[in-house]
């Protein structure tokens, strides 16, 4: 029981690694003003698709569905994030090199893409080190996973809450709602 704690406990760290990086999202959004642009928001969306993986194997067990959730959230996360670095790669005559600030000489899109690898990587590992099957019913999460489910399930909700206030009910453009 203690070496499943230990991966429970691994599974929750990954989680939580996710909301930092929402988190540092949040702090270029509403700390530095750089609204993200509709690549951005669908980005976080599979993040937010990943944390949702990595919750279903927290509250319900362990469960190869539950790291297919994860790698595809991640597969449509690293699209965007693709498809982003690309037209910063060989921009328009005149148009500026990249969206946002950088941090550590990489812009957010291009840590995506590396995020969602490592998401991928690590949800493969980690589906190699569990038992394939549901935990009983009586399992209890540790306070240590249950703080991060209660921290994730907190910023996947502003997250949501944010872009819906960004946006409303019609399509996003970089500045807010298009006209």
């Amino acid at each position: 029981m203690a070496n499943s704690q230990r991966l429970y406990d691994l599974n929750a760290a990954c989680m939580l690694i996710v909301v930092s990086i929402l988190l540092g999202a949040f702090y270029y959004q509403f700390g530095l003003h750089e609204n993200p642009c509709p690549l951005c928001l669908l980005q976080r969306m599979g993040m937010i698709g990943v944390i949702v993986g990595l919750a279903m194997n927290m509250q319900l067990g362990f469960h190869r569905l539950h790291f297919a959730a994860v790698n595809v959230a991640s597969l449509v996360g690293a699209t965007f994030s693709i498809r982003q670095v690309l037209l910063h790669i060989c921009p328009v005559t005149g148009e500026p090199t990249g969206f946002g600030e950088p941090m550590m000489g990489l812009h957010l899109y291009t840590w995506g893409v590396l995020i969602f690898a490592a998401s991928i990587l690590g949800s493969s590992i980690l589906l190699t080190l569990v038992k394939e099957h549901p935990e009983e019913s009586d399992r209890r999460p540790s306070l240590f996973e249950q703080i991060v489910f209660g921290l994730a399930s907190l910023v996947c909700f502003v997250n949501v809450a944010a872009t819906f206030a960004m946006c409303w009910f019609g399509p996003c453009c970089d500045d807010g709602p298009c006209p």
